[in-house]
């Protein structure tokens, strides 16, 4: 459990350091995710619709 939360914590002190230095290429990255995530979704709509 330990590890668990160093982990959690280590990725969002990275994702920040991220955005704080390079913010232009991180909001390329986030809107990048989020559009995979929004295809993921209407894929999975879709799966569910044809059932």
């Amino acid at each position: 459990m330990f590890l668990r939360r160093c982990a959690f914590c280590c990725f969002w002190l990275v994702l920040g350091l991220f955005v704080i230095r390079q913010p232009e290429s991180a909001a390329h990255a986030i809107r990048a995710l989020f559009e995979g995530l929004a295809l993921l979704a209407d894929a999975l709509s879709l799966l569910v619709s044809a059932f």
